[in-house]
């Protein structure tokens, strides 16, 4: 059986580290948001005496071995499930690598939502965002997609689906720079920042008011750590070209601008292609991944 699907980027609209776990990894406070640039990947699988997985990308630059996050999302489905299983599976490459959009997880997503489909549901979607943690801690954002709150800290984890007006338009900017997450969190380990004060306000206002409203009070860890100066002239040349507020995403290097409207994103594009060669308009959605 064959499935095609496509499996949609995220941005955060709001990102902080809150501390740090006993075993070095750092506990999050993550709002995102789904939005309409995704991937196009086909899973084509059958149950087979062996476990074989096949994969080939339009994107020279993505490997399709076993490094591939497909391939770790097939094996993983498969010692779940017990299934010996067959498959090939094609990426058609959209989302920014490096960008801080789930470039990579959104792959993984599209494939434990295919092999499950495939299957006939084998498992849970609580068993799914289980293995989609154990591979890509954006997987199971991307899986879900929409617009949601993840936390997590030494009492509780877990992922809040937030209802809210999504009427926004993002244009977003890629660099020709990419950003050292290890980097940052070296900084912040060394000298952990007070957590984000305005997280709280942020959700509920986000809940109320929508997107547009709320995105004055966006917020990003990584901003802060980087204190780069190349980032933050695309954050003041968004704003005014029209962008009522604007953010870099995830670790980056991806920087967007909020927008009212479609035209307006669309001026303030003309304007800034002269200065990147990379940018493009996407619209927020209430799911991570649609069959096609």
């Amino acid at each position: 059986m064959t499935i095609k699907l496509k499996a949609y980027a995220k941005l955060n609209l709001l990102l902080d580290i809150t501390g740090i776990m006993p075993n070095g990894y750092h506990y999050l406070d993550n709002v995102t948001q789904s939005v309409d640039i995704g991937d196009v990947i086909t899973v084509t699988a059958k149950k087979n005496d062996i476990f074989t997985c096949s994969i080939s990308c339009d994107n020279s630059e993505i490997p399709t071995d076993e490094r591939n996050i497909v391939y770790k999302a097939a094996r993983k489905f498969c010692d779940k499930t017990g299934f010996n299983v067959n498959c090939d599976i094609n990426i058609e490459k959209h989302v920014p690598l490096m960008g801080g959009m789930g470039g990579s997880s959104v792959d993984g997503a599209g494939t434990l939502f295919a092999l499950n489909t495939i299957f006939e549901n084998p498992l849970s979607e609580k068993e799914i965002l289980s293995l989609g943690e154990e591979i890509g801690a954006d997987v199971p954002l991307c899986y879900i997609g929409g617009t949601l709150f993840s936390f997590s800290n030494p009492e509780s984890s877990g992922i809040n689906i937030i209802n809210t007006d999504t009427t926004s338009v993002f244009l977003c900017i890629c660099p020709d720079f990419t950003c050292s997450t290890g980097t940052a969190y070296k900084m912040y380990d060394s000298s952990p920042t007070v957590p984000f004060s305005k997280t709280g306000k942020y959700i509920e206002n986000l809940k109320n008011n929508g997107i547009l409203y709320a995105s004055s009070d966006m917020y990003n860890i990584f901003t802060l750590l980087y204190n780069d100066n190349r980032i933050n002239k695309i954050k003041e040349e968004l704003i005014n070209t029209g962008a009522v507020a604007s953010e870099m995403t995830g670790s980056g290097s991806v920087v967007f601008g909020v927008f009212e409207t479609g035209e307006k994103a669309e001026a303030a594009k003309a304007e800034l292609s002269a200065k990147y060669n990379n940018l493009f308009i996407c619209n927020p959605i209430e799911k991570g991944i649609f069959v096609l």
